[in-house]
């Protein structure tokens, strides 16, 4: 199973004290499945641990993104991603505002490229999508 972390739960992972859940999760986890990283997600929690100055998250992360498997967002991750949001937006689906960039959106656009489900804090936004999402809690471990 392919599995996408989206920034929530990627932060969790980073985390050196809190969520130890979720950190026991992904170590079992990581067994059975195949973990991807979004360079959007990526992007998303690395710019708010440097506000944070979380050197020992960032040091993580980047273990992390060395070991996993990166996915850069592409052109046609962009344009399939423009596709979803007319989508989501003519059938009066909102996942942020207007004038957002909507990394939701761009998640969801790679998710659908990979065939892969993403994992996820905010399952509903992504279910709106028409994108798979679960909980990491949904997620059997290997």
């Amino acid at each position: 199973m392919k599995l996408l972390l989206d920034t929530g739960v990627l932060g969790q992972i980073c985390h050196p004290r809190r969520h130890a859940d979720v950190r026991t999760w992904f170590g079992r986890a990581i067994q059975g499945s195949v973990f991807l990283i979004s360079e959007l997600a990526d992007y998303e929690l690395r710019r708010e641990l440097l506000r944070l100055g979380s050197a020992r998250s960032l040091a993580r992360l980047d273990e992390l993104t060395r070991e996993l498997p990166y996915v850069p967002v592409t052109t046609a991750t962009w344009r399939r991603a423009a596709v979803l949001w007319a989508s989501a937006r003519t059938a009066g689906v909102v996942t942020a505002p207007p004038e957002a960039l909507d990394g939701d959106v761009l998640i969801g656009a790679q998710a659908l490229d990979l065939d892969a489900t993403i994992v996820t804090t905010n399952v509903k936004h992504f279910a709106a999508l028409g994108v798979a999402a679960a909980e990491w809690t949904e997620i059997a471990m290997g």
